[in-house]
């Protein structure tokens, strides 16, 4: 969108010329329509001012101008829309084109186009109400340009009717996308901010998940969309230990409190031994001090804890088949996964999920990011893809979305390193 004002210029200019050229040759399915031959004359002097450079013969020639007939005040509206852009007028501009719609003369195959330029001048001239009106005429006549549907949706906006603009906002998303064509991260940025005003935190998932997964991001935009989303949607302990733990995987945890929270909420969770890792790995970035007021207590806490950790995982590999019940089966997966055994997580959540009962959508959720974390990115996908209810389907949107990244980059790299030729 950062681009609207250039387009609107643009548009407005290229009617004004179009109109313009239309005064000397008229179509067709004008033939039927009258002009006077002195209103024609009168045409012909306030033109020849215009191409002479003479702006104020030509407006007072254009003032002078009484039109009747409808193709009169076609004419009459075209040259006093070629006035005001060569002015640079764009009020001018915007009462002309409406001028020109209003003469009942304009070529009906135009009419989408000029109701879009219509609407583009009202919104930069600040007449939201009539630039609703007009963007809304044009894309009911068949304007199917992206760039009018997301004028409107700016001036939805602006009249602050953040569910019209957001409604129409995922309809250009979808048919960008139907249409085969890359979306841009901008569209999801904005369909972003319209679903955390409503704090709809599904919709926000979605769509900065999209962004991740298909835009060229930074490590610095993966913490931007995760810290947004779990400030916003607040989710569940363990749900928001997944993104921490998506933060770390994309390199994303960047500051003093990233680290901090992460291992508290580890901590917390009983996962101790990875609360104990994540604060080496931050105290040795330098993003965690060496002695601070709430990491030292919690790391002097955690030896011990970490140890029996540890020790209470080194038997389970290979046992998942023996497990007696689906949430022991989860918990052993899930003490697994926080000490960074993704394949041997894996047997255990399918064993829980086989066993029944539990919560299935995150067994599920950890099902995949296991996989993804072990390197199976396609089972990943296919567990992921499972989950689509419930606040555990938002956690796995972003998972999916660092697997499409790497299933991104494992062809790019495979591509690079074939032998030429192949």
């Amino acid at each position: 969108m950062k681009d609207r004002r250039g387009v609107v210029a643009g548009r407005g200019l290229a009617a004004a010329i179009i109109l313009g050229l239309g005064l000397a040759a008229m179509p067709t399915a004008y033939a039927q329509m009258t002009a006077s031959p002195a209103f024609r004359q009168a045409v012909e002097v306030a033109q020849s001012s215009l191409k002479s450079g003479n702006i104020s013969g030509a407006s007072a020639a254009i003032s002078g101008l009484s039109p009747s007939s409808p193709l009169e005040k076609y004419m009459a509206a075209s040259l006093a829309m070629e006035l005001a852009v060569k002015r640079g007028d764009v009020v001018a501009q915007r009462r002309a084109v409406a001028a020109i719609l209003e003469s009942g003369a304009a070529p009906e195959g135009q009419l989408a186009y000029l109701n879009g330029v219509a609407g583009y001048l009202s919104y930069q001239t600040g007449a939201i109400d009539n630039a609703i009106t007009y963007l809304g005429r044009a894309r009911q006549l068949g304007d199917t340009d992206a760039k009018t549907a997301l004028m409107l949706i700016e001036a939805y906006a602006r009249q602050r009717k953040p569910r019209e603009a957001a409604a129409l906002l995922d309809q250009v998303i979808t048919a960008q996308k139907q249409a085969g064509q890359n979306v841009p991260a901008s569209w999801y940025d904005r369909a972003s901010s319209f679903a955390y005003a409503r704090k709809d935190w599904s919709a926000l998932a979605g769509y900065s998940a999209a962004k991740l997964a298909t835009a060229p991001v930074q490590r610095a935009d993966w913490r931007s969309v995760l810290v947004t989303y779990m400030a916003g949607a607040d989710p569940e302990k363990e749900a928001r230990l997944d993104l921490y733990r998506l933060q770390a995987a994309t390199d994303a945890l960047a500051s003093e409190r990233d680290y901090q929270g992460y291992a508290a909420l580890a901590a917390e969770q009983g996962y101790a031994a990875e609360a104990k890792t994540i604060i080496e790995v931050g105290q040795s970035k330098g993003k965690l001090a060496k002695v601070d007021p709430v990491i030292t207590p919690l790391m002097r806490s955690l030896g011990k804890k970490a140890v029996v950790n540890l020790n209470a995982i080194k038997s389970l590999p290979g046992k998942a088949s023996s497990v007696a019940s689906a949430a022991k089966a989860a918990q052993n997966g899930d003490d697994l996964l926080a000490n960074s055994q993704y394949a041997e997580a894996v047997p255990y959540y399918r064993a829980a999920l086989a066993k029944g009962g539990g919560d299935k959508e995150r067994v599920t959720t950890r099902l995949g990011i296991a996989l993804a974390r072990s390197g199976d990115l396609e089972g990943a996908r296919q567990a992921l893809a499972q989950v689509t209810d419930g606040r555990w389907a938002q956690i796995a949107a972003y998972w999916r979305a660092w697997v499409d990244v790497r299933s991104r980059e494992a062809q790019a790299s495979a591509a690079a390193s074939a032998p030429s030729g192949a």
